[in-house]
């Protein structure tokens, strides 16, 4: 029997959702499959069925189910899904595998941050562009920090989307920030991670004061460029470890 909504934490409804989430991204409730009834749900988490409900609408909000009259809820088709909601990209990274996703995230990237350090560069005003640098010398100060490094990094990448004065542009400062907390959970292990990519951010920056759009535009490649190569290089460690681990475990039980 499901708990009354009097027994349900505040934190149900988000973590029915996350779980659901990770049900349809992972594969287990593929596309077009018809979701357990509310009841069912209610019993299957342990929580009240309101709860289930607004777990449901936060599903529906970002594209990943919809609800027909007496056809039940079903999993949307994917490219229905809102992959650029900053809390659907968090739930992706924790669902999915590392590589897979990386390879999307850098693709997308790839895409949009080049041209839009073009377009900022041509654009932004030179308020815009002390923001971006005041987060540059925040970086800076944060010398070998990793966590410290992370925030004023977001704030770099995030100011030039912001100068570009695209509000779309702007909202995919949410795939940004996902991304950037995947390079820096994957690279920390680099000699010499993240205050390597100090230069790259300061040749981006150079380039943009400059007001020079095709220097932003191959700055920032660069920057991707060793970006990407510190996640391959990551993931080809962590392999590594995994399988050296792997082994280990069946020696021992042997």
């Amino acid at each position: 029997m499901a708990k009354s909504p009097s027994k349900d934490s505040p934190q149900s409804s988000p973590q029915v959702a996350r779980e659901v989430a990770r049900l349809i991204l992972t594969g287990v409730w593929r596309e077009g499959t018809t979701l357990p009834r509310e009841i069912e749900l209610a019993a299957r988490f342990d929580v009240s069925r309101a709860s289930i409900r607004e777990a449901l609408s936060l599903l529906k909000a970002k594209g990943l189910i919809a609800s027909k009259q007496k056809a039940g809820t079903h999993v949307r088709a994917r490219f229905d899904w809102n992959m650029l909601d900053e809390e659907l990209l968090n739930w992706t990274l924790s669902a999915l595998p590392t590589q897979e996703f990386a390879k999307q995230i850098l693709e997308v990237r790839r895409i949009v941050e080049p041209e839009a350090c073009a377009i900022c560069a041509v654009r932004g005003t030179d308020e815009d562009f002390a923001r971006i640098e005041r987060a540059y010398r925040g970086m800076d100060a944060a010398g070998m920090d990793r966590v410290a490094y992370a925030e004023p990094d977001l704030q770099f990448h995030r100011g030039i989307l912001i100068a570009t004065g695209n509000d779309f542009l702007i909202a995919f400062g949410a795939t940004v920030a996902a991304a950037l907390r995947m390079s820096f959970d994957l690279s920390s292990t680099n000699p010499g991670a993240p205050r390597k990519s100090l230069p790259y951010h300061r040749a981006v920056l150079d380039e943009i004061w400059a007001r020079n759009p095709d220097g932003a535009r191959q700055a920032m490649h660069k920057l991707m460029d060793l970006t990407e190569g510190n996640i391959v290089a990551a993931m080809a460690r962590q392999k590594k470890k995994d399988t050296e681990d792997e082994n280990a475990r069946t020696r021992r039980a042997r």
